[in-house]
C-alpha cells in the first residue's frame, strides 16, 4: 500500500517531466503489486488515460487551473478545516512534529499540509495501519475536494475518488489483500 500513497504523491504533485515519462509504467506497477481492487484501478486508469494524451505543459496547465485558483480543490489540507485563522499555525506545526518525530524530512518548499507532501509521509511510514489512520483522519477534506472536482470534471477527480475508496478500507480488507489470515 506505501507505493500507491507514492505514486498518487507523485500524480497530485506539480506535473514534471519525469512523471510525464513513466505514466505508462505506473499502472503496471500497481497492477503487479495487486494492493488496489479491480475498481481502484480503473479509477487509475481513468486518470492516467487523459493524462498520457496530452503534453506535459497541457497537464501543468490542467494541474494550475484545478488546484491554484480554488479554495475548494487546493491541495492544502488545513486550508479546508482552518482557512487562514490562527488554529491553522499550531496544526501545521503539529504535522511538523510529527514528520520529525518520524524522521521525514520534505526536500519540498511546500507547506507541512500539502496533500502529496502527506502522502509522501504516509509512504515512508513502515506501519501500513499507522499510515491508514492518518489517512482516515483527513478523509472528510479528501471527500470535499473529490465532490468539488468532479463538479469540474477533471481526470484529478479519479484520484481523489481512489484515494476517498482508500479510506473506506479496514485493518480486514489489507490484510486480505496481502494474503494474511485474520
Amino acid at each position: 500500500m506505501q507505493n500507491i500513497y507514492k505514486i498518487l504523491s507523485l500524480l497530485l504533485d506539480y506535473p514534471n517531466e519525469d512523471v510525464k515519462e513513466n505514466l505508462s509504467g505506473i499502472k503496471a506497477v500497481v497492477e503487479e503489486e495487486s494492493v488496489l481492487d479491480k475498481t481502484q484501478c480503473d479509477l487509475l486508469g481513468q486518470f492516467l488515460g487523459p493524462i498520457q494524451s496530452i503534453t506535459l505543459s497541457d497537464w501543468q496547465m490542467l494541474y494550475v487551473q484545478q488546484f491554484d485558483f480554488s479554495s475548494s480543490t487546493n491541495l492544502y489540507l488545513f486550508d479546508h478545516v482552518y482557512g487562514d485563522s490562527r488554529e491553522r499555525g499550531q496544526a501545521m506545526v503539529d504535522l511538523t512534529e510529527m514528520y520529525n518525530k518520524a524522521g521525514f524530512m520534505p526536500c519540498s518548499d511546500e507547506l507541512p499540509d500539502y496533500l502529496p507532501l502527506f502522502l509522501e509521509y504516509l509512504s515512508l511510514l513502515q506501519n501500513e495501519e499507522e499510515s491508514l489512520k492518518l489517512l482516515k483522519e483527513v478523509s472528510h477534506i479528501l471527500e470535499n475536494m473529490h465532490k468539488a472536482l468532479q463538479k469540474k470534471e477533471t481526470p484529478y477527480s479519479y484520484l481523489l475518488e481512489l484515494l476517498c475508496s482508500l479510506c473506506n478500507e479496514d485493518k480486514y480488507d489489507i490484510k486480505q489483500k496481502k494474503g494474511i489470515e485474520v
